[in-house]
């Protein structure tokens, strides 16, 4: 099946390149900002290692430079998490944490002259710390004994009566036509009066924008006794090039490429079947009787 272009899908087409270029605008400016706070940084202590800066700055100034810093350093890490997560790595994440930190520390460093105010000095510090445990809390929440979160299917499960029927009920079969976009698998498995087994259905992968391949897990519950035949086969989506299969006892793996990487959130539509036959009978009861 073929979707028809509608102006909702080139206005979605559209969006896609202007959205991952305000992601790029944002990342970029991010490390601007990042650059500035080390340059000032690094300026700063520079004279205050050459002996250019041996005045302590009036209190009102110093807590005037604390409060910037400060406000710079949180802006610039809210700017960051607030990125789409695909414009953003684990190592951008650690650095994005540990470069302004280096550099407000340095800063506090190279402006906490001998003679500076008791009282000015405790609020300069209390702000460059206080900015710090705010931006670190995350990683050393998690660290916390007992804080880690419990693993899947480690936590009770309540089981309540069904008040009213779920809306799942009401989805059409296979056989009835594709099923909605909402649908992300709809299966259905029977058994033949020859003993084998099928298990057929629906299968609707994502694609964000930007991203071409894909891995599909399909699961046999209860497993086959063997591995069985699996036809797939796409019914609506972009084009594919390549669909890898890794047939189990008790499951499968599909790996799907575009033929393009995805100009705009999407999705795949795949209908499959996956046909075992009847298992052997035992052999005491291939055994004749004399």
């Amino acid at each position: 099946m073929t979707a028809e272009p509608s102006a909702d899908s080139s206005g979605a087409a559209a969006a896609g390149p202007f959205d991952r270029s305000m992601a790029d605008l944002g990342r970029w400016s991010v490390g601007t900002l990042v650059g500035l706070l080390w340059c000032a940084a690094l300026l700063i202590g520079w004279r205050r290692v050459a002996g250019a800066l041996n005045r302590p700055l009036e209190a009102l100034v110093l807590l005037a430079v604390g409060g910037l810093v400060a406000a710079v350093a949180v802006a610039l890490r809210i700017w960051w998490h607030r990125l789409p997560a695909e414009s953003r790595t684990s190592r951008r994440d650690w650095l994005i944490m540990f470069l302004p930190s280096a550099a407000v520390l340095s800063l506090g460093a190279a402006l906490s002259l001998r003679g500076t105010g008791t009282w000015a000095l405790v609020v300069f510090w209390a702000m460059l710390v206080g900015e710090e445990l705010w931006a670190w809390r995350p990683v050393v929440w998690r660290r916390l004994p007992g804080r880690r979160k419990p693993a899947p299917g480690s936590r009770p499960i309540r089981v309540d009566a069904v008040a009213k029927p779920s809306p799942h009920a009401t989805l059409p079969g296979v056989i009835d036509g594709v099923p909605g976009d909402d649908v992300l698998q709809q299966l259905t498995r029977s058994q033949a009066a020859d003993g084998s087994e099928r298990l057929s259905g629906w299968l609707r992968t994502p694609f964000a924008a930007g991203q071409r391949t894909a891995i599909v897990h399909l699961a046999f519950c209860p497993q086959f006794a063997k591995a069985p035949e699996l036809s797939v086969e796409k019914l609506d989506g972009p084009e594919i090039i390549r669909i890898n299969q890794a047939v189990f006892s008790f499951g499968a793996r599909l790996d799907l490429k575009l033929a393009a990487p995805a100009q705009e959130p999407l999705g795949v539509l795949l209908q499959f079947s996956a046909r075992s036959e009847s298992p052997a009978p035992p052999a005491t009861a291939r055994r004749g009787t004399r």
